[in-house]
């Protein structure tokens, strides 16, 4: 009996590998098509313009009550790692709200926009951090993505960025376009990078390095224009 099983072995040990090789592939590939179909799905919607209400422009200027500007009290204690909650995002299947999209031509990316910062909210998309302006209006629009290997590899590629290159977010039927402006990396704990700006910014937040995550890359853009 042990002398068979010694001999199946290693046949065992493959298709365990095959396995898991499998597991992960089809979590990257669904994971791909769910990304893919929300960013067609808002697209397609968005050519019926009376279904996506557009906000006020959030003036700095007015006090936060009354406008739903942004304060450094409502921002979060620490920029957290968006890779730390993959065995949650797993579990969880509730789709965000989308906000908008967001492309980046010199990384190959376009993905859809979730309003929320959370694990969940991340799996399929890049999240919009609440607290802060939406796309085009004045202030600080800032966003969190994934840089993993499992789920969402939005921002694996972030670091390529160099000043000038576009990221262009498209809500409703207006599109915006930000170049990028600096970029650079920095502790979990320095939360300013989202505070509010008194022009129309955006800010894009990931983990690095890779997989280690000790520190948060931050690329930093100012708007250009608005088709």
């Amino acid at each position: 009996m042990l002398k068979k099983l010694k001999k199946f072995a290693p046949w065992l040990l493959i298709l365990s590998g095959c396995m898991i090789i499998g597991s992960a592939l089809f979590q990257r590939i669904e994971t791909i098509w769910r990304q893919n179909e929300l960013v067609r799905r808002y697209e397609q919607n968005a050519d019926h313009p009376d279904e996506i209400e557009e906000p006020p422009d959030r003036d700095p200027e007015v006090s936060s009550a009354s406008s739903g500007t942004q304060t450094d009290s409502e921002l979060p204690a620490t920029l957290q790692n968006p890779d730390s909650g993959e065995k949650q995002a797993k579990e969880t299947v509730k789709l965000p709200e989308i906000i908008g999209t967001l492309r980046i031509p010199r990384i190959g990316v376009r993905v859809a926009i979730g309003e929320g910062s959370d694990d969940a909210s991340m799996r399929y998309t890049v999240g919009h951090f609440t607290q802060t302006a939406l796309p085009g209006q004045k202030g600080n629009f800032a966003l969190i993505g994934h840089r993993s290997y499992r789920y969402g590899q939005f921002f694996n590629r972030l670091d390529e960025l160099k000043k000038g290159d576009e990221l262009i977010v498209k809500r409703g039927k207006s599109s915006y376009t930000y170049t990028v402006a600096e970029t650079f990396v920095v502790e979990p704990e320095d939360t300013w990078v989202l505070n509010p700006t008194p022009d129309a910014t955006i800010t894009l937040v990931t983990c690095t390095p890779i997989r280690i995550a000790t520190h948060r890359l931050i690329v930093k853009g100012i708007l250009k224009e608005k088709d």
